[in-house]
């Protein structure tokens, strides 16, 4: 079966017109849909679970059910257990990444999410923190302005759903460029996937990457880095990276993650002397 993996910048339009949220919903089994929603990251996760709660409902799944976890024995109830291992659909609200990766992280629940997931039993999603600690490598600080200097970010491991790969959300909105730049150039192998608001990317078997929604993804890919002075250079200090290769995607444009490349462009526009007047 395929895996589904749906990252989504933040700030996404919460209606039954979105895409987003109907792209989520079908793959999750349309009518017979068992949504899972942990608001965790969020300063005031009960107002959050709740709202997602009645906007998933208004998609006529089977269920809809809110978890919360405040410390890290709740992410290995047998209640919760039994929730997970009949989740078609699990999504991550926004807020603190960092509060997911501590509560979340090796415990019974994320062992129980990697396999339903890779089963491909469970598409999962996360919006804002909830997309940023999807994969291998997660930011959870920075200074924005200080990030093209060494010590300008700080890292950690995330759920680590797909590998070498770095989300960052509200990107364009944010201007986040600079710190997903930084987190690229700790390690090029990874590739950074910046992803604007009401936009997220529909990720097939961590090969193939779909933007959604109305926004751009960005992509920072290292691979081609030829110097590369980060590892050298003192705290505080610039560093220098040449050689990045930068792409925007808009919706409809398919990139694989492998290759590192657009494979579908999508709905293009054309040029000016080819619209019909």
């Amino acid at each position: 079966m395929p895996r589904y993996l749906i990252p989504i910048g933040g700030n996404e339009e919460k209606s039954a017109n979105s895409e987003i949220f109907q792209e989520m919903v079908a793959l999750a089994g349309g009518p017979k849909a068992r949504v899972v929603i942990v608001p965790t990251a969020s300063e005031d996760p009960k107002d959050r679970g709740r709202d997602y709660q009645q906007l998933f409902l208004s998609f006529g799944p089977e269920a809809v059910d809110v978890v919360h976890i405040g410390e890290r024995p709740d992410a290995g109830s047998e209640a919760l257990a039994e929730i997970v291992s009949k989740a078609t659909l699990f999504m991550f609200g926004g807020g603190d990444q960092l509060r997911l990766s501590s509560l979340i992280g090796g415990t019974p629940l994320h062992k129980a999410l990697l396999e339903r997931y890779q089963s491909g039993s469970c598409v999962i999603a996360g919006t804002s923190a909830g997309a940023a600690v999807i994969p291998e490598g997660m930011i959870f600080q920075n200074n924005n302005f200080r990030s093209f200097r060494k010590g300008g970010i700080e890292m950690t491991k995330g759920l680590g759903l797909i590998h070498d790969t770095i989300f960052d959300t509200h990107f364009v909105e944010r201007s986040r460029i600079s710190r997903l730049v930084h987190a690229v150039s700790t390690n090029p192998a990874m590739l950074g996937l910046g992803i604007g608001e009401d936009t997220g990317l529909l990720i097939e078997d961590e090969t193939t990457a779909r933007v959604i929604g109305a926004g751009t993804v960005i992509v920072i890919d290292g691979s081609a880095i030829e110097i590369n002075d980060v590892g050298y250079v003192e705290n505080g200090n610039p560093f220098a990276l040449t050689n990045v290769i930068y792409s925007v995607l808009t919706p409809g444009v398919v990139y694989d993650l492998k290759q590192r490349k657009v494979i579908d462009p999508g709905p293009i526009a054309p040029p000016p002397s080819l619209i019909p007047r």
